[in-house]
Parts: C-alpha cells; sequence; structure tokens
C-alpha cells in the first residue's frame, strides 16, 4: 500500500480537490484501484470529538474501541478545543474531523456514527 497525498489523488482520480470532499475522493481513489490494480491509499487523519452526556458520543466511542478502529478520540472540554469546533461551525456531537493535507471537513452528530459504521473498512 502506498500512501499519497490529497494532491495526488485528486490528480490521479480528476477531481478537484475545491469541489470534492476528502470522502468523495477517498471513495474515486477506492475505484480507480480496482480498476488499474494498485494500491494507493489518501494519507488522512481522523478525529472524533465528544462530550459528556452524549448518548451518541458513547456508543459511537464503543465502536471505536471494540473495532480498534484508528481514530484519535478526543474530549472536547477545553475553551481552544471549543472554539476551534465552533469556528469550523461544528455545533453538534460527536464529530468526526476528517483532515487531509491542508483540507479539513466534519460529520456530525449521529451522521458521525453512521458514517464511521457503514466505512468501518477505512479507519482499520
Amino acid at each position: 500500500m502506498k500512501k499519497i497525498s490529497l494532491e495526488r489523488a485528486a490528480e490521479l482520480v480528476n477531481k478537484c480537490e475545491c469541489c470534492n470532499t476528502i470522502t468523495q475522493i477517498v471513495t474515486a481513489l477506492e475505484r480507480y484501484n480496482i480498476i488499474n490494480g494498485t494500491n494507493y491509499k489518501l494519507d488522512v487523519d481522523y478525529k472524533l470529538y465528544t462530550i459528556n452526556d452524549c448518548g451518541i458520543c458513547a456508543l459511537v466511542k464503543n465502536l471505536i474501541k471494540s473495532q480498534n478502529l484508528k481514530i484519535q478520540i478526543i474530549h472536547a472540554e477545553s475553551d481552544q478545543q471549543i472554539e476551534y469546533l465552533r469556528k469550523n461551525k461544528v455545533h453538534s456531537f460527536p464529530a468526526l474531523e476528517i483532515r487531509a493535507g491542508e483540507k479539513t471537513e466534519f460529520i456530525t452528530g449521529s451522521e458521525a456514527g453512521a458514517y464511521i459504521a457503514s466505512n468501518m473498512s477505512i479507519f482499520k
């Protein structure tokens, strides 16, 4: 498996970095690998931000731990973390941060849990 940058992945799959999400480029790269017999993987970091008293947060954290997924779990409690999330228009939890290169996107609430559950193979 060869890790590549977001820029290189976008170039390979003929997708614009600005117009497509990281997840769209990852999906296109998976198709590219199947068609071309290659084994490229986009270098992506995943962080899950959670808070206390959040049932969905607890469920998603349990899923990550039980399946040994490569997602960093961060309990958002400092003012700096909360401000970072606010600046990125995150208003519900859990919040899955997906970062590749300079590009960052978030999936929040129950959609974050659903995304992780339906794409577990990319987090292994």
